[in-house]
Formats: structure tokens, sequence, C-alpha cells
């Protein structure tokens, strides 16, 4: 059959075979196009016009298309609904092409690893989580690509499971993978209030050296013993699953992920999934209820983006240590008490653009003139944000000075 298929159905079919599990947004010209049973379901999902293009055979083959201009939006309805894109462009100019223009898929995206503004919440991470099974403990990593944050822990004692369900309530993943166990769909499905997409990934990238060597290559260290997660080899697992992964989607070298951190829970106060829930933190407690019933939209006045996700990582984890929460009222205090310091404070940062985003765009190349000019203006705040955090204040504000 596919010898008798036109060169370009050829080309479409072989990177289709590869990307079996995903939509394939097949780059012609000014529009993607997709064909056959993607087709099909893209038509159905997104209301699009199904159409045919001869392709060698006696039958047309079934085609729909969106134009390139409109397509993040187009992907967004795709990935809400849970499904994966694989992104294909043109990697040469048609008008000099010889022959069959040459094209591969450039990304995958997937419901925990959008970088797109449209698709992502200003003040709130969106996570691709992983878990490994031990027979004593569970390795949990997560990370949001369109950050570059990156964190491990390691769940032990008598009941780990119960623990990650708490994490896992916490962080709100978009996406988790894990290796094929039916133990992990018949366990999360039937205990989460957030709604996931469940990536059965390959067993082989959750053993220890293939995790740590997904890791060392990376970062570029020859151990990771500077991470200090030396005694957490489930946790090791887990990220390293992940990193793999996000390399095999993204396609990208992920730079600004430039590091990872280990999590101890003893650290911050651990909250069961259901005190979470009566205590409304940051989600309502009933589905669909206003968030102005939330802990955070009480306290949620930051200028940034960046600022919104850190008061939301405050509250989900609360702090324990004495020291770290009286080094935070040291600040809270100096700045309650300096009101000209904090009017300034936050009229500069009524400027400073989401640069972790930011970032992310130039990893992707995907940022545009207007992002370089949210960037250069953000920079261009650093100078007098680090005069008015006085070097005659408390510590905390001090090192963020620094």
């Amino acid at each position: 059959m596919a010898a008798s298929m036109t060169p370009m159905m050829r080309q479409y079919l072989e990177l289709k075979e590869k990307y079996s599990d995903c939509l394939l947004f097949f780059r012609l010209g000014d529009f993607y196009e997709m064909f056959f049973d993607d087709a099909k379901t893209a038509s159905k999902e997104l209301d699009l016009y199904l159409t045919g293009r001869d392709c060698g055979l006696s039958e047309r083959a079934p085609m729909c298309g969106v134009p390139y201009h409109a397509v993040d939006s187009y992907i967004a309805k795709l990935i809400e609904k849970g499904y994966k894109v694989a992104v294909c462009e043109q990697l040469e100019d048609p008008a000099l092409a010889k022959g069959l223009v040459e094209r591969d898929v450039i990304r995958i995206i997937t419901p925990g690893t959008v970088i797109e503004e449209r698709m992502l919440e200003e003040d709130q991470n969106s996570y691709i989580a992983s878990i490994s099974l031990g027979e004593s403990a569970i390795g949990l990593s997560y990370a949001d690509v369109s950050t570059g944050e990156f964190y491990l822990l390691q769940l032990e004692g008598e009941q780990p499971s119960a623990a990650l369900l708490d994490e896992l309530e916490r962080i709100r993943p978009r996406e988790i993978i894990a290796d094929p166990s039916l133990f992990l769909q018949q366990f999360l499905s039937k205990k989460l209030s957030a709604s996931y997409f469940l990536e059965q990934y390959g067993a082989p990238s959750f053993l220890p050296e293939a995790a740590k060597d997904a890791l060392t290559r990376h970062f570029g260290v020859s151990s990771l013993a500077g991470f200090g997660c030396e005694d957490a080899p489930y946790a090791v697992s887990a990220a390293g699953a992940l990193m793999r992964y996000l390399e095999e989607t993204q396609k990208n070298a992920l730079s600004h992920i430039h590091g990872m951190r280990l999590l101890n829970r003893s650290s911050y106060m651990v909250l069961d999934a259901t005190t979470r829930r009566n205590l409304e933190l940051t989600q309502p407690l009933r589905f669909g209820g206003s968030k102005k019933s939330t802990l955070i939209n009480l306290l949620d006045t930051a200028r940034t983006g960046m600022g919104g996700r850190m008061l939301r990582d405050w509250i989900d984890r609360p702090l324990q240590s004495a020291t770290a929460v009286e080094r935070r009222l040291d600040a809270v205090d100096e700045l309650q008490k300096d009101l000209s310091q904090r009017k300034q404070l936050q009229e500069l940062l009524r400027g400073v653009y989401d640069v972790e985003r930011l970032c992310s765009k130039i990893v992707y190349g995907t940022v545009g003139a207007r992002d370089c000019i949210a960037l250069t203006q953000t920079l261009g705040r650093i100078p007098p944000v680090t005069e008015t955090l006085r070097p005659d204040g408390c510590a905390a504000l001090r090192s963020i000075a620094d």
C-alpha cells in the first residue's frame, strides 16, 4: 500500500509510525494538516471540517487542518482533552528544496510539558510528575518545564502510598509518568481530586544506572553527591526517568533546568489531602466553587506571576523551622514598618515580567521581539530593586539583594 502512495504521504506515515501515540500536526505551507485517523479525531474534537487529499490510493485520505498562526489555540484544546501532539515542521524553505521538503517532529506537547502562555495560569505552576515504586519506599520527582524548576523526594515510613497521595494533591500535576504498573492506575484514579494524564513510560528508564546517567549527563557532573540524594535511590530513579522523558519529548537541551532540589518532608508541615481540601488553602472545597473562599485569594497581592507562584508554594509547604519562620517574618516586619520602601518596591515590581518563563522561551527558540523587550525592561529594574533592599536591612532582604 505504501509503495503506491505519494512521496509526501509516505513521509507522513513514516513519522506517524514513530509517534503513533500522538496526534501528528504535519506542516504544509501555512497550515498544519492531519490525515487518516488523526484527521477524524481532530475534526471531532476541534469541530473542524473533514475533507480529503489525493494520496495515491483509490480513495482520498481523510484530512483536516489548522492555520499555523492559530495553532496554539487548537493544540491547547487537545491538551485539555488529554491528547499528546507531535509538531512536525518543515526543516527547509520549500522554495529552495530540491524534491520533497525535509520535515521532522521538533517537539511533543503533552499535558505536563506546555510552555505556551495561553495554556498556562500565570500564578500557578504546571507540573509533570514521575513515580518510581520500590519495595519499602516510593520515589517522586516533578518539574515545571515552563519555569525550569525540578524537584525530587523519597517517601518512606509505614504508609508511603498515603504520603504519595498527599504530595500529589499538593502539587496537582497535569501529567504523571511511571513504569508500567496496574497499581498506579487503580491506586491513583480513585484518589486524586485533580484530573491528570497518566503516561506509562518505559521501565528501563527507571533503572538506577540509567536514571543516574540521564541526570549526570544533563547537569554535566560526574556524580549526584552535590545534590544530596545519595540516600534517596528511588527519588533518583524517578528523577532520571523524568529527565529522559523530557529530553525525548521536548527535543532540546533544556538548559533552563540547571539544578534539582531534594525536598525533605520534615522541613515543612505535611498536610494530608483531606485537610488540605477542607482548609481551602488554594482550591475551593466544592468542585467548580469560587476561589474567593480560598486562603490564597485573600493573601495574593503579588505584582508578578513569579511572586504568585512562590506564595502558592509557601502556602502549600508551611515552614516548620522556627529559625526559618523568624527569618521570613523579620523581612515582612521590615517592609511593613517602612511604607516608603514598600511602595517603591511595589512600583518597581509592576514592571517586572515573568523571567522564568521568558527563559524557557529562549531555550525553546520561541522567544519573540515583545519577549525580548520585556526581558530588557525587567533586567533594567534589577539595580533599583537591589538599591531599595538596603544593605543594612535584615538577613532575608540582604540575601535577596545579593
